[in-house]
């Protein structure tokens, strides 16, 4: 018998797109964001993650919004979280570059919140992981913020070869990353597995009772 999808998602709404400090999310709860290149996939993922086409507010000039989109997801497996949209950063370097095309608003949120529990890196499955994604990827793990690559638009890379995109990931990023996830909302390949990173970063461990 065929497991139930994970999480069970009870409710997801939009709550702000925010470009200034005052319009972000004061409610404490943790943050799960979405980074990547602006025609990576971010918008298809975090709608087929939660299962609604029209969650996701797209900008009508692609990659050229500066809004942190902010969505409130509750789930029965799941604490209260946000999904954080961020704007496609181009192709800047970071972060310096970063500061430029997204603004200084984007960066600073970034680099302070408190409550960012990890990153999903988009890295497109026929595109090289590039300087640009190597960049952010070291500036959030400096930031102590755990980064979960997730290679998009895996169905369009032939199966026999998903060995050799996973090994060119790892060669890129090193071991201190946790393996890569392959991820095509057209084919519905691998949204539980980033749902199960996004569990392994909001809900704590539980600690192993001595044995009686």
């Amino acid at each position: 018998m065929p497991q139930d999808p994970f999480p069970h998602i009870q409710g997801v709404r939009f709550l702000v797109g925010a470009r200034a400090d005052a319009q972000l999310p004061s409610t404490g709860l943790p943050e799960i964001a979405v980074a990547g290149r602006s025609n990576v996939g971010k918008s298809s993922l975090l709608r087929s993650l939660v299962n609604q086409r029209s969650l996701v507010r797209v900008s009508r000039t692609p990659g050229r919004t500066r809004e942190v989109n902010f969505f409130l997801l509750e789930s029965k497996d799941l604490p209260p979280l946000h999904l954080v949209d961020l704007p496609g950063y181009g192709y800047a370097s970071v972060p310096r570059s970063l500061r430029e095309d997204w603004g200084d608003f984007v960066s600073r949120y970034l680099e302070t919140s408190r409550t960012l529990r990890v990153v999903l890196l988009l890295i497109d499955a026929r595109r090289e992981p590039g300087e640009l994604e190597l960049q952010f990827a070291d500036w959030m793990h400096g930031r102590g913020v755990r980064v979960q690559v997730v290679v998009t638009k895996i169905d369009q890379v032939p199966k026999t070869q998903w060995g050799q995109v996973e090994a060119r990931v790892r060669a890129a990023f090193g071991p201190d990353f946790p393996r890569c996830v392959f991820f095509s909302s057209l084919k519905s390949i691998g949204q539980e597995d980033v749902w199960r990173r996004i569990k392994a970063a909001v809900v704590p461990r539980p600690t192993h009772e001595p044995d009686a």
